[in-house]
């Protein structure tokens, strides 16, 4: 989708991503190929833009006289480097000020391949301030702005982002509502995993926690769990023969994924959208991506604490705003009713999927 930064506003092309919680773009003063290729944020043409020294400080302005932090981290699978900035943010009618990452190196891969030029994180925190969070800070800089998005993808790759409410004519049914775990990150609880309409017990008497995360282009689950799965599909080299549905058991309600939801075929074979973490690194048991987020309209509500599901209906991309009055509302019990119209709207397009060596743990 499409977002702009600064005034006067420069545009960029991003991916809505709920596994992390700050904006990264590649900034002017990085002169690798991959970042010349992209948009670039330009300090010098922003009058509201103001450089910022340290994340633990996020709010103060850099002088000459300052020493000035960098952050090295690790996005896509590569290490990048970058600076701290705080500018004007504006998702369709949402605007907010916030500090984000300028990104000064960049490498050829995977950065020189990609369709987007960075990274919106919609985690309900940020790693280094809340200063730095888009989500929690829409509240403050824009009146009566609920926290609440949602996305919808089709199978022909469109997709629709809606802030500040959702529209109901993307579910087929009412939403099923799953409180979310943690503080801050969009996690909720899958009771079991099973194939074929027959549970498996995979995720034992107190069930697995699952990460919804729209930055990621698998279903990812440990090694052993994705052994075990595949052990229930039976699935030939060529996937010729018909296999069981997947089902994830959340609230006490299946959702399930008929085999070409989890099964990609092109000239070369065939592939199951089904990856493995790394056990070294502590994270979820379970990331639901795009092959889940296809079947499943999903409502993202932090006003709330909690993630609404349902089997998604049809309708065009692209990516809407709603402002406060317009915005679903609803108990956790039931799904929301009222009038979905929208008053504001972003000239945006739906988003693509980040490389999915973002989620290769």
């Amino acid at each position: 989708g499409n977002i702009t930064v600064g005034n006067p506003p420069q545009a960029f092309r991003v991916v809505f991503d709920t596994s992390s919680g700050s904006l990264v773009l590649p900034s002017t003063d990085c002169e690798d190929a991959p970042c010349v290729a992209h948009a670039r944020f330009a300090p010098e043409k922003s009058t509201s833009c103001v450089q910022i020294g340290w994340a633990d400080d996020p709010t103060t302005p850099l002088t000459s006289k300052d020493d000035r932090d960098t952050k090295s981290f690790s996005m896509l699978g590569s290490d990048v480097s970058g600076e701290f900035m705080r500018d004007a943010v504006c998702v369709g009618p949402f605007c907010s000020t916030i500090d984000f990452i300028a990104l000064t190196e960049e490498s050829e891969e995977p950065f020189g391949q990609l369709d987007f030029d960075g990274v919106l994180g919609l985690s309900r925190t940020s790693v280094d301030a809340k200063e730095f969070n888009f989500l929690g800070s829409l509240p403050h800089a824009t009146p009566h702005a609920k926290r609440v998005f949602a996305m919808y993808l089709s199978p022909d790759g469109n997709g629709e982002m809606t802030f500040g409410g959702y529209p109901e004519e993307r579910a087929v049914a009412d939403l099923q509502w799953a409180p979310v775990i943690g503080e801050g990150s969009w996690r909720l609880m899958v009771e079991d995993i099973a194939v074929g309409g027959k549970p498996t017990g995979i995720c034992g008497a107190k069930g697995c926690e699952a990460a919804v995360e729209t930055g990621a282009s698998l279903i990812m689950s440990s090694s052993a769990m994705l052994w075990n799965v595949l052990k229930e599909l039976q699935l030939d080299d060529a996937c010729e023969h018909p296999a069981p549905s997947v089902s994830f058991l959340v609230g006490g309600k299946n959702f399930e994924l008929a085999m070409e939801d989890y099964v990609e075929r092109d000239s070369h074979g065939c592939r199951v959208l089904w990856g493995s973490t790394s056990g070294a690194e502590k994270g979820p048991a379970l990331v639901l991506g795009y092959p889940f987020l296809r079947k499943f309209f999903t409502v993202f509500d932090a006003e709330n604490g909690r993630i609404g599901l349902a089997p998604r209906g049809g309708g065009a991309g692209g990516h809407k705003c709603y402002d406060s009055d317009d915005s679903q509302e609803g108990d956790s019990d039931e799904a929301p009713s009222g009038d979905a119209g929208s008053d504001g709207h972003a000239d945006a397009t739906g988003g693509g999927s980040p490389d999915e060596d973002k989620k290769d743990r």
